[in-house]
C-alpha cells in the first residue's frame, strides 16, 4: 500500500482512497498482483493493458521514464490503475508538461484498467478529479485507445469539465469473428480469389505441410520465428524484432511472462521441416491477438501468410475462442478476412493557459496554415 507523502496527494472518501505514486517500472512491479486481480475482474482487460506488458515496454524501450501512476482503491481493494509517463515536450512547437501513455508501435494499443459498471464509473470519476487538480501538467495524451475503452469516458469528463479534448482517428485494427460452424469456417477468408489460391495450395503442398502450437515460451521455437521474420522485408528495413536488441528482449519477457500467465501461444506452420510461416499470439479471455506475424517469403506463391491464418482459426474455433484479433492498422491482407475493424483513436486533453496554447497551435492555426500552404503549391 502506498503511504501517502508530500508528493502523494490522497482523496478518502467512505473508505475510498485515490492516490498517485511517482517512481520508474519498480511501481508497475509492486503493484503487479493486486493489477493481475483488477484484470481478472474488468470488462475490457487484453494482455497490452496488464502489469508485465507494460513493465515489459518501460525496461526495454524507456528505461529512464518518469511514471505517475494513480490508483483508486475502495477498502483497500484496487478499482482502477492508471499507468502515465511523465515528461517534458513540445506540441505545435509549443512547450508542455506531458502525462503519456506508456506504450509505441509493440503493438501500439492502450487502455486504463478499472472494473466494470457502477463501481468502475465512480472510480473514473475519482480518478479524474484527482488528476485534473494534479499541477505540472500541460497536457494528458492517450495514443492507441480502442474505441468504447475506458479512456474515452476519462475524456469525456474532461470535456464535461470545460477542458479543450481532440480525438484523433488511428488506422482501426481488424478482427474476424469466429462463426459456430465448420460450414461458417469454411467461408473464410472472405475473399473468394484467396480461398481458390488457398486450396490449391495445400493441394501442392500435400500431407508434408504441418501445423504446430506452442504453448510454452521455448528459446529454440522462438528463435525460429524471429530467424523467419528477419529473413524478408522487415530484415532490410531494420523493422524486424532481432533488428535492435531492446525490441527482441520486449518480445522475450513477454513470452516469458505470458507463458507463466497462460496465454502464450506460438503458432508454427511448417513444410519439410522448413518454416512457411509464424505468428507470436497471446490467447486470452476467449480472444486470440497476433502481434507479430512472419511468413516466408521464398515460398510467397503458397500464400503462408494467409495458410497459418486458416490454421489458426480452425484452432482457435476448436478451443472455444470468439475472435481473433489481428492486433495492427488495417492492413490489405487483413481485409480479405474480414470486414469488422475496431476503431482506434489518439485522445489529447490539454489544461492551463500553455495546454490552451498549445491545442490553439497544434489543432487550429497549424492545420489553417498547411491548408493555405497546399493551395499556394497547387497555383
Amino acid at each position: 500500500m502506498t503511504v501517502p507523502g508530500p508528493n502523494l496527494p490522497v482523496l478518502l472518501l467512505q473508505s475510498v482512497e485515490v492516490s498517485s505514486e511517482r517512481g520508474s517500472s519498480f511501481v508497475i512491479d509492486e503493484l503487479g498482483d493486486e493489477w493481475r486481480d483488477l484484470c481478472s475482474r474488468s470488462q475490457n482487460e487484453e494482455p497490452f493493458f496488464r502489469p508485465e506488458w507494460i513493465g515489459a515496454y518501460l525496461r526495454a524501450f524507456e528505461p529512464a521514464a518518469k511514471m505517475l501512476v494513480t490508483t483508486v482503491r475502495r477498502q483497500r481493494r484496487l478499482h482502477l490503475v492508471l499507468p502515465l509517463i511523465e515528461e517534458k515536450a513540445t506540441l505545435g512547437g509549443v512547450p508542455v508538461r506531458r502525462l503519456r501513455a506508456p506504450a509505441n508501435s509493440h503493438p501500439g494499443r492502450f487502455d486504463l484498467v478499472c472494473l466494470p459498471d457502477a463501481d468502475g464509473e465512480s472510480a473514473i470519476r475519482l480518478a479524474w478529479q484527482h488528476l485534473k487538480k494534479r499541477e505540472h501538467w500541460d497536457l494528458l495524451e492517450l495514443r492507441n485507445v480502442p474505441e468504447g475503452g475506458v479512456c474515452d469516458r476519462l475524456v469525456a469528463l474532461a470535456r464535461a469539465d470545460g477542458l479543450a479534448t481532440v480525438t484523433a482517428p488511428t488506422r482501426p485494427n481488424p478482427c474476424v469473428f469466429l462463426p459456430g460452424s465448420t460450414e461458417g469456417l469454411g467461408a473464410l477468408p472472405r475473399n473468394a480469389r484467396l480461398r481458390t489460391k488457398l486450396r490449391q495450395a495445400r493441394r501442392e503442398l500435400g500431407t508434408d505441410l504441418r501445423f504446430h502450437c506452442v504453448e510454452a515460451p521455448k528459446r529454440e521455437a522462438l528463435e525460429r520465428f524471429f530467424e523467419l521474420e528477419q529473413s524478408g522485408w522487415k530484415g532490410e528495413q531494420k523493422s524486424a524484432i532481432k533488428s535492435a536488441s531492446h525490441t527482441l528482449n520486449f518480445y522475450i519477457e513477454i513470452a516469458d511472462s505470458a507463458g507463466r500467465f497462460g496465454y502464450f501461444s506460438l503458432y508454427l506452420l511448417e513444410w519439410k521441416g522448413q518454416l512457411l510461416a509464424g505468428h507470436f499470439s497471446l490467447r486470452h479471455r476467449g480472444r486470440c491477438y497476433s502481434p507479430k506475424v512472419a511468413y516466408s517469403e521464398t515460398f510467397d506463391r503458397f500464400v503462408p501468410g494467409h495458410l497459418i491464418v486458416q490454421e489458426i482459426l480452425r484452432d482457435c474455433s476448436e478451443r472455444g475462442v470468439r475472435a481473433f484479433d489481428i492486433t495492427g492498422p488495417d492492413d490489405d491482407w487483413k481485409l480479405k478476412w474480414t470486414s469488422d475493424v475496431r476503431r482506434m483513436n489518439d485522445h489529447y486533453i490539454f489544461k492551463g493557459k500553455l495546454g490552451a496554447l498549445a491545442h490553439t497551435v497544434r489543432f487550429g492555426i497549424r492545420p489553417k496554415l498547411v491548408r493555405v500552404f497546399r493551395r499556394l503549391g497547387k497555383t
